[in-house]
């Protein structure tokens, strides 16, 4: 989320943040069997940094089965995995959970002695100084590849065992659904034990018996003061009123069923954000979904308030227009109300992306007007058939990093074209821009004076200023 810096009480909530946590990949160490000199004293939460460590573990001189438990007390970054193959191991003290996305899908879920980032959210490719807005050059790469091998190393990846997939409750947390709590990241198992095994090229300790576990808290609504205006950003995962057939493009619920249930789950969450202003992306690229949603609202709010934007004329004809999802504006008409009509940015950069688009509002009860952009740049993967700029440069940045560049300078272009008489616009730029806070696209933005409100925000939470 970024401003131009210029005086306007905005408050903006999202009910996805983008670049903060870090979804890992298992990659076993491969280090020889050595004695191993460590033991991390036991985090107080699941925000404790790195611990001091100490001596006690000795690691198996063979990979042979055995009946002996092998106690790990210690840094998990220090652990030969591979020599533990085939033995019954104990993860004592707390472990935090860092990345539930196969959790439901296999059984699996990753977890370390504290939390984990992705590299590029703290540490800046060009800069050492983080705050610096270089986007190329490429001068602290080292930097970031530290901190990849050190995520690398940090974790273990937890299996129920079973093969079958989409078990729910899943076995690992079998009173899940039963109680409020959710496995969010951040959450804390009680120590862990199971049985050391290798499938395929990963490293998987299947648990041999439920887990041990607090609920890390869900954040509460952010406290927006005195703010004018409400802007939030969502990313509604594929929202799509065209059910999927298997034989048609449709990316969405498979059912009705299953697309009652997921309209069900936004509403609630719009709902309880209580924003004027939402900008949407992985919408299905129609005027359907939007006005489906828009209906959903307004029947849960009793009151006909929200409306949707809809599309500028021409739209499937720009970059990025022909995708099979789009980006979208809805928004309170009882609060707010359009001044202009909808607009995109027309921009060969955004072919291999979606086209954003562009609205600006009044406040009703008075104020000046100001400008959301929402957007949704090229993901990082998918990149086998890239132009060799779009490649990834093992940056820390993913493929088409370039591509998200020329996306963020064609942003910054089209802000400057909203200028007139010399006023300076008030402009958000919202959505999801796949990219963490050190990148090259958010780096553009801000050397192109937009403020990245994420950080501040995060600063004011810090400091209480």
């Amino acid at each position: 989320m970024h401003q131009l810096n210029n005086p306007i009480r905005i408050a903006l909530i999202s009910s996805l943040t983008f670049g903060l946590l870090t979804s890992l990949g298992c990659k076993p160490a491969t280090a020889p069997d050595v004695s191993i000199d460590t033991t991390l004293e036991t985090p107080e939460s699941p925000d404790t940094s790195a611990s001091t460590v100490t001596s006690d573990l000795q690691q198996p001189e063979t990979r042979a089965s055995s009946t002996d438990e092998v106690v790990i007390r210690g840094d998990l970054s220090s652990v030969d995995w591979q020599s533990l193959i085939g033995k019954k191991v104990a993860i004592e003290g707390d472990l935090v959970i860092v990345d539930t996305y196969d959790l439901v899908r296999r059984g699996q879920i990753n977890v370390a002695r504290q939390r984990l980032y992705v590299p590029t959210s703290r540490v800046d490719p060009n800069d050492v100084d983080p705050s610096a807005n270089s986007f190329e050059g490429g001068s602290n790469v080292a930097k970031v590849t530290e901190a990849q091998k050190f995520n690398d190393t940090a974790i273990i990846t937890l299996d129920d065992g079973p093969a079958t997939q989409n078990i729910f409750p899943p076995l690992l947390f079998p009173n899940l659904g039963t109680t409020n709590a959710t496995v969010r990241l951040g959450s804390v198992l009680h120590g862990v034990s199971g049985k050391m095994v290798q499938a395929g090229s990963k490293l998987l300790l299947v648990a041999d018996q439920p887990l041990r576990w607090t609920a890390a808290e869900r954040p509460q609504r952010p406290n927006v003061g005195e703010a004018d205006v409400t802007v939030a950003s969502f990313n509604v995962l594929n929202y799509f009123t065209t059910l999927d057939n298997g034989n048609n493009n449709a990316r969405g619920a498979d059912s009705v069923a299953e697309l009652e249930r997921q309209e069900a789950k936004l509403v609630s969450a719009m709902v309880a954000l209580d924003a004027d202003v939402i900008g949407l992306m992985e919408i299905e690229n129609n005027l359907d979904a939007e006005k489906r949603l828009v209906a959903a609202l307004n029947k849960a709010i009793g009151k006909d308030a929200f409306q949707g934007c809809g599309l500028p004329d021409d739209f499937r004809n720009a970059p990025g227009g022909r995708d099979a999802i789009r980006v979208g504006i809805i928004y309170r008409s009882d609060r707010v109300s359009p001044n202009g009509d909808v607009d995109m940015i027309r921009d060969d950069a955004f072919h291999i992306a979606r086209t954003p688009i562009s609205q600006s509002f009044r406040p009703n009860d008075g104020g000046e007007p100001f400008t959301v952009i929402v957007n949704h740049f090229k993901s990082k993967g998918g990149a086998s058939d890239a132009e060799p700029d779009n490649k990834n440069k093992g940056d820390g940045q993913g493929a088409f990093n370039a591509g998200r560049r020329s996306q963020s300078l064609a942003i910054c272009d089209y802000i400057d074209s909203l200028k007139s008489d010399g006023t300076e616009p008030r402009v958000l730029v919202i959505g999801d821009l796949n990219a963490y806070q050190q990148e090259d696209p958010i780096d553009v933005l801000r050397a192109n004076g937009l403020v990245d409100l994420q950080a501040r925000f995060e600063q004011s939470s810090e400091t209480g200023k």
